[in-house]
């Protein structure tokens, strides 16, 4: 079995509604690196995502740093994984400032455990690092999508769990909050597992990247590798790589 530190994957299956969307993937995500999901619309990465995450039943077997998910309690689960989904416009009427604290949930003890000035704390940090600080008080339905994009990565980030899902995060988000999301998963050293749709922020952003085709998984490898594969024309459909060269000479 080798290291235990990351997410390990052994042929797992899962999908929606009796329909198989992922099939027997086997994988290692080390702890550590920003990994990287790409392939087109409808092959599976959003699926594979929540499988790992927890929130979809799977054949097979995922553990994360050797604890297998399914057997995880939600409160484990909470501290081993946090997932920011795609936004799907159903919004409860709280503050900015109230949803982001939800994150912190998994550290309050018992049913009825109450705010620890860390939980205000940490609250504020991440309100701050998002630049949505000043409309803590604002209610989430009044929000932009950008906004609110900011609002749901920063509980995210205040969950402070060990590892961090994210698909399509930098969907809705203006140019200026895009780079620092690139930027901060560069940099950041967490344990990331990304669904990314554009092309070139990937490459840039990546340590490695999996390439999914249907329902599986068609090549893992570093950036420099992917970027320079044919499998990487046949996931798209279309010559990559002269796309690539040409978008770099503009």
């Amino acid at each position: 079995m080798g290291d235990v530190s990351g997410i390990r994957l052994e042929h797992v299956s899962a999908g929606y509604r009796g329909k198989t969307v992922i099939k027997d993937i086997s994988l290692f995500i080390p702890a550590g690196k920003t990994v990287l999901i790409l392939g087109e619309n409808g092959c599976g990465k959003s699926t594979l995502l929540k499988a790992i995450a927890g929130l979809l039943s799977y054949e097979g077997s995922i553990t994360a740093d050797g604890a297998e998910i399914k057997k995880m309690t939600p409160i484990e689960r909470a501290g081993k994984i946090a997932m920011l989904s795609q936004l799907n416009g159903a919004y409860f009427s709280y503050t900015v400032e109230e949803t982001v604290r939800m994150g912190r949930y998994r550290f309050h003890k018992g049913l009825f455990g109450g705010v620890s000035e860390e939980d205000i704390a940490k609250t504020e940090e991440y309100l701050r690092k998002m630049e949505i600080y000043d409309i803590r008080h604002e209610r989430i339905g009044e929000l932009s999508g950008g906004q609110l994009q900011r609002v749901y990565m920063a509980q995210l980030y205040a969950q402070e769990a060990d590892y961090v899902f994210l698909d399509e995060p930098t969907n809705h988000l203006d140019l200026k909050y895009r780079v620092a999301l690139e930027k901060d998963l560069k940099e950041s050293g967490r344990s990331v597992l990304a669904v990314f749709h554009e092309l070139i922020p990937a490459f840039s952003v990546a340590d490695e990247i999996i390439l999914m085709k249907n329902g599986q998984i068609v090549q893992t490898g570093t950036p420099k590798e992917i970027r320079h594969s044919e499998v990487l024309n046949e996931v798209f459909d279309m010559d990559v790589q002269s796309y690539l060269s040409r978008q770099s000479e503009e």
